[in-house]
């Protein structure tokens, strides 16, 4: 089985809620992803921090020694979910970085969908040199279940934005908030990644003269964030062919 394949897994796991329902302990998800990295005999940190006397997060680290990184969260809003695409299946994507790429350092973020909590820790990580040391840039994952090599970035202008363009000239899109808005605040260079089908209607996203099928982004959150909606074989062509070429310099 292929690690793309375990998203049908992850996806039955089921947290209380968001970041402040689920208490101290580690969620499902978390304790989900921790064997799985085990399984792959991937080693990783638990970064597990206190938010109040009732509330821990859990950002779980795979170092590398290279100058990137890759991130993706992990939390969720609606328990009921699968959550698919929003984000467990850009967790797994991540994962599969790691495998073929050892030396890429890889966060899996708690806390965005509540302003980035996650993203705010590794930030100060990052800029206190302690744990990360010389990080060029941090890549994204958003929302990665299905479009494979067809998708676009967030409209964050630098190296890596310049980098991306260079090799696959993507559409360029205003994004709602992300990870890479609180990395960016803290002054280092990130861009949100998001793929997207190629449909027969109209919509004002276009790729090689494709257009996009922008309609998945308004499932999150919501019940219709179901696995049926990802498919696997565009979640490794997306790592293989996208993500592991951007990495490549």
């Amino acid at each position: 089985m292929k690690i793309y394949d375990r998203i049908y897994d992850f996806v039955k796991e089921k947290n209380k809620g968001n970041i402040f329902r689920n208490g101290m302990h580690k969620t499902k998800r978390v304790q989900f992803i921790l064997k799985l990295l085990k399984e792959y005999n991937i080693p990783y940190h638990l970064d597990q921090f206190e938010l109040d006397n009732n509330t821990n997060a859990f950002n779980i680290i795979l170092k590398g020694k290279s100058d990137k990184m890759v991130v993706a969260h992990h939390d969720i809003v609606n328990p009921l979910s699968d959550n698919a695409n929003d984000n467990s299946c850009s967790v797994i994507n991540a994962i599969a970085v790691k495998i073929a790429r050892p030396d890429i350092n890889v966060v899996l973020l708690d806390g965005e969908e509540y302003g980035g909590i996650g993203s705010r820790r590794v930030s100060k990580q990052i800029k206190e040199g302690k744990i990360f040391k010389n990080i060029k840039y941090v890549l994204n994952l958003e929302l990665t279940g299905k479009g494979g090599e067809n998708f676009f970035i967030g409209n964050y202008p630098g190296k890596l934005y310049d980098h991306i363009k260079s090799l696959f000239d993507c559409p360029v899109y205003n994004t709602p908030f992300n990870d890479s808005v609180i990395f960016r605040q803290h002054g280092i260079d990130s861009v949100v990644i998001n793929p997207l089908p190629i449909t027969d209607k109209k919509t004002n996203c276009i790729y090689k003269e494709n257009y996009l099928d922008t309609s998945l982004l308004w499932l999150c959150h919501s019940m219709s964030d179901s696995v049926d909606k990802i498919s696997v074989t565009d979640m490794e062509v997306f790592v293989e062919n996208v993500v592991l070429k951007i990495l490549e310099c």
